[in-house]
């Protein structure tokens, strides 16, 4: 009988339904067996002790279980994942029906999930391993608490001078100056210049100098660009007519914007509870740019550049998480997915949060897999600004500090929690440079700076219904279940008492729950855990 070869192993797996026409993968034995009749044949005499083993051989003996693993058909991920969308699909358009199938088809889904993640048939994208980016430097380079006095001084001062001239909330040129200067002298203290800089410089001349170039499109770039062209159309198409009417929180806005074209360069807005000022001054620029006035259209063309703005972030750190792959997954699905459209197009400040929130933590994510101080440094950057973005955002500290503490808990961090905690102190001090100007505003105003949030908790403007704690878990649980099962009531930026993500998206973010807590279950990478605490805080 003629041997078969391996295309007929993989037709028999995928003719799963075909017992009887099923070839099995041959034993470890009897390919040492057949192995060892083919050197017979050929005539290659058998090794002697200490002699070097052939290759082939032990790619045949050491593989050919995980080969036979990697063939089997997929169909506990594939039930599991046909269980969720169906279970997803019984909460439309709302799950105050009948939820009780669809909890029950979720719950199987989650079980064949579990078991296929144990069978390793549906994996998740590993992290990219931690390289610590200070090996190889010059000496003066890898100390880690090197710091120059001079600019380090003139940090402190630039710094409290500009903290004392952020007065009457206004910014003028002279306190603006103070601010850039002190942030300046803080990078020329504790920035740590790349060794290949040179190199880099010298690349970037030759290809000046070059009089013609030429462009290498391989497939992968040629796919991002399509999604970019794709996510772009998804964001900006229409942007006048979608959405079309604007609400009283618009109207405010455009009153704060009307304010700085006569003059007011106010630091922190008070009207309608308290704005902090990026969208204000960003709508301003857009108005002056295009020439568009102040408009509806102004406020919509700033948040949607905001929420385009974001996602290269996003881009990035699904690069840092898992890869190429997960990466443009990750561009694809934030570009072209509803809510993230929604929450770009309707004019108000949410896109200001993933905006800031999303360098933070590659930066972030990025400095502690590498040790590289600069990656802390930016993050604080980041942060600082975001500051100045969305009131929410002021959670986003605790964020960072719960990340680095559950780094320095698990094991990955053992050798390197000193300079952590280094490196930490660095992302602090540079987000408390470019939270300056509030930070004084809060020091005159501490009540208006915080009436917004409190006025939210509603132990300003009226009593609590409950006792604190009790609504505290009241609204946690009300936020966790706004993704696969009720959006709420605001209907300002969602379709009301629905889920706010749609089937897919919605059946592959449970998917992907599971699937991180299963991984850190077996492998307790910190990473996995704080991806998990992060949806919560």
């Amino acid at each position: 009988m003629e041997e078969p070869s391996l295309l007929d192993y993989l037709k028999s797996r995928l003719r799963f339904w075909k017992r009887d026409g099923f070839i099995p993968f041959p034993s470890e034995q009897e390919i040492k067996s057949t192995l060892a009749e083919t050197k017979e044949k050929i005539g290659i005499p058998e090794q002697s002790p200490g002699e070097e083993i052939l290759p082939t051989e032990v790619k045949l003996s050491s593989e050919a279980e995980p080969l036979s693993r990697k063939m089997a058909f997929p169909w506990r991920s594939l039930l599991a994942l046909l269980l969720m969308l169906l279970a997803q699909r019984t909460f439309e358009p709302s799950p105050s029906r009948n939820a009780i199938p669809g909890i029950v088809l979720y719950l199987i889904g989650l079980v064949w999930l579990v078991l296929a993640a144990l069978k390793d048939e549906w994996v998740p994208a590993e992290p990219q391993p931690a390289v610590d980016v200070t090996q190889g430097n010059p000496p003066q380079e890898r100390t880690h608490t090197r710091i120059r006095i001079l600019p380090l001084a003139l940090t402190a001062i630039f710094s409290l001078a500009a903290f004392l001239a952020f007065t009457n909330n206004r910014f003028t040129l002279w306190n603006v100056l103070l601010w850039v200067l002190a942030l300046v002298c803080f990078l020329w203290t504790f920035w740590l210049p790349k060794p290949t800089r040179n190199h880099t410089s010298r690349k970037i001349g030759s290809f000046l100098k070059h009089g013609s170039w030429t462009i290498l499109l391989d497939r992968s770039t040629i796919l991002l660009l399509v999604v970019i062209g794709l996510v772009i159309f998804f964001r900006v198409t229409e942007i006048n007519a979608v959405p079309s009417q604007p609400i009283s929180d618009h109207a405010e806005k455009i009153l704060d914007v009307y304010d700085v074209t006569q003059g007011g360069t106010s630091i922190f807005f008070p009207r309608n509870t308290g704005r902090e000022a990026l969208q204000i001054y960003l709508t301003a620029g857009v108005a002056w740019l295009l020439g568009i006035g102040l408009s509806f259209l102004s406020l919509k063309i700033g948040t949607v550049l905001c929420g385009l703005l974001t996602l290269p972030y996003m881009y990035l750190l699904g690069k840092e998480l898992g890869g190429k792959r997960l990466a443009l997954l990750a561009l694809l699905f934030a570009g072209i997915a509803y809510w993230p459209n929604v929450i770009s197009r309707i004019g108000l400040r949410f896109p200001l949060y993933p905006l800031f929130v999303a360098p933070t933590l590659y930066y972030l994510l990025r400095g502690l897999k590498t040790r590289s101080r600069n990656d802390f440094i930016m993050s604080g950057i980041f942060l600082g600004l975001g500051l100045h973005g969305y009131s929410p955002i002021r959670i986003l500290p605790i964020v960072v500090v719960v990340a680095v503490g559950l780094f320095l808990l698990h094991a990955q961090s053992q050798g390197v929690r000193r300079r952590t905690i280094y490196d930490m102190v660095m992302l602090v001090v540079a987000s408390v440079i470019l939270f300056l100007p509030l930070l004084r505003y809060w020091v005159e105003n501490p009540q208006t700076f915080g009436y917004r949030a409190f006025s939210r908790l509603g132990s300003i403007e009226t009593a609590l219904p409950a006792p604190a704690v009790s609504v505290f878990f009241s609204n946690l649980w009300n936020g966790l279940k706004m993704f696969n099962w009720d959006d709420g009531g605001i209907w300002v930026h969602s379709v009301t008492h629905r889920p706010a993500l749609d089937i897919v998206s919605g059946a592959f973010f449970m998917a992907g729950i599971t699937l991180l807590l299963v991984r850190y279950i077996r492998k307790r990478n910190w990473v996995d855990l704080f991806l998990l605490v992060s949806i919560p805080l």
